[in-house]
């Protein structure tokens, strides 16, 4: 999370007028298009992977998962360098370390060296670029805000969408080395959109809240949501990065299962849309939240095996999985912002970056290991979907009970007093602590777009 405070007293702040603020947007759109294209098809490479080096699922999936893992921690770690030499720096930075780690692709002979330029070297490149690339666009706007967001998050589903089609076509005309040479190419257009990235001329202030305070811990909602986290992102890696390898392994060609990671995109990009056009209270309905989060989550775990006999089965699987995640995340910063409130997220992004990033390094290598002893990839994938649907129960088993929150003063007559809620910890002792000054309007940007 990022806080992008003003003086709401102060009359010198001026949204930017004319067309340069929206050639951020757009800068940020590509950014965000390109790194989770590319970070989204590791199912892809995972199987071109283990074909050329011939290893295991275990030491093949290591290659994927350190990317993940790289990227959500660089995200957190670097944060003071993004703030200190700005977010075009960063981002033009990133381009060319993830663009590097691509191209070394060309000269890599073992498959430890993969863990290094395709797992480390890119996944810091990713870190550095994604987030400033919503910091800068936060910077340019205060009315129209959401609108701008909607759009360079909408990067993200066009990303998972076009990439495996990409990949899967360049794999074909010019092998694996040449595929990574030419997403090198792609991943250097990184620069070009963080030159774009010119600073507002009244910028406003980017204050990054602590990371690791140890104010969100106090709250259980708060360690809720860190298990929540561990659980979807372990389970979510697998999904991407089995998904493939299942489908070749029940007769689907490889063009074919390549385009199974697109259709994932699809589904997730409509359903964030959906509920993103229905306003928040529809991720928030006891019924709609039961159904999509809970329901959904049973039928993915169930059906799995019986779908997988045929591509129209595997596409009917990859739907579902795409319109179960979509809504779950949206659920997820929803009921975060009802039950915990967006400041405690904030000061603990770091605890829920860190859970997501160790359950994106666990998955792969879990996954690879079961494949070994079973033989079998629908256990994979019972043990995917049972770790995303107990994300779910945990979350929904909070936002019944609430009880991340009192109640104030149910002693009041008032009989409209005891709806009214107030987090566990303290707000305003707590920002006081922090030195914020409560008389500004700071607005709270959830920066992981990752939402494995």
């Amino acid at each position: 999370m990022i806080a992008v405070t003003w003086d709401a007293k102060n009359k010198m702040y001026r949204e930017e007028e004319g067309a340069r603020k929206w050639v951020v947007v757009v800068a940020a759109f590509f950014v965000q298009f390109i790194i989770c294209g590319i970070t989204y098809s590791l199912g892809i490479f995972h199987h071109v992977f283990q074909q050329v080096f011939e290893h295991d699922h275990f030491d093949t999936s290591w290659a994927g998962s350190i990317l993940l893992y790289v990227t959500a921690i660089t995200s957190v770690v670097m944060r003071c360098f993004m703030k200190s030499f700005g977010c075009r720096i960063s981002v033009m930075l990133g381009g060319v370390l993830s663009a590097t780690g691509l191209a070394l692709g060309m000269v890599v002979t073992d498959l430890y060296q993969v863990y290094l330029t395709y797992g480390v070297l890119t996944g810091i490149g990713f870190g550095l670029a994604c987030t400033p690339s919503i910091m800068i666009v936060e910077q340019h706007f205060y009315e129209g805000r959401f609108e701008a967001l909607s759009v360079v998050l909408g990067g993200v589903g066009a990303g998972m969408i076009t990439f495996p089609i990409i990949i899967r076509t360049m794999l074909e005309y010019m092998a694996w080395r040449g595929t990574l040479w030419m997403l090198a190419g792609c991943a250097l257009n990184i620069c070009v959109c963080g030159a774009l990235m010119k600073p507002a001329k009244n910028a406003k202030e980017m204050q990054l809240m602590p990371q690791l305070s140890c104010v969100p811990l106090r709250n259980v909602i708060f360690l809720g949501m860190c298990i929540a986290n561990l659980f979807w992102s372990f389970g979510s890696t697998i999904i991407y990065m089995y998904l493939p390898s299942y489908s070749l392994e029940q007769g689907t060609d490889f063009g074919l299962s390549s385009f199974l990671i697109a259709c994932v995109g699809m589904s997730s990009f409509t359903s964030r849309m959906i509920f993103a056009f229905m306003g928040n209270n529809s991720t928030l309905d006891d019924m709609t939240s039961l159904l999509c989060s809970v329901g959904l989550g049973v039928v993915v775990t169930g059906i799995c095996p019986m779908l997988f006999d045929d591509f129209a089965g595997q596409i009917g699987y990859t739907l579902l999985f795409g319109f179960y995640s979509g809504y779950w995340t949206t659920f997820l910063s929803q009921s975060a912002r009802e039950l915990v409130g967006p400041e405690y997220i904030a000061m603990g992004n770091g605890y829920l970056s860190f859970m997501i990033a160790l359950g994106s390094l666990m998955g792969g290598p879990a996954a690879g290991l079961l494949v070994q002893e079973e033989n079998e990839f629908k256990y994979v994938f019972y043990l995917a979907g049972s770790c995303l649907l107990w994300s779910s129960i945990i979350m929904m088993l909070f936002k019944y009970q609430k009880c991340g929150y009192l109640t104030m003063g149910s002693e009041r007559e008032d009989r409209h007093s005891h709806e009214q809620k107030v987090p566990l910890v303290d707000m305003l002792d707590d920002n006081k602590d922090k030195g914020i000054n409560l008389n500004e309007k700071a607005v709270f940007v959830d920066a992981m777009v990752s939402s494995i």
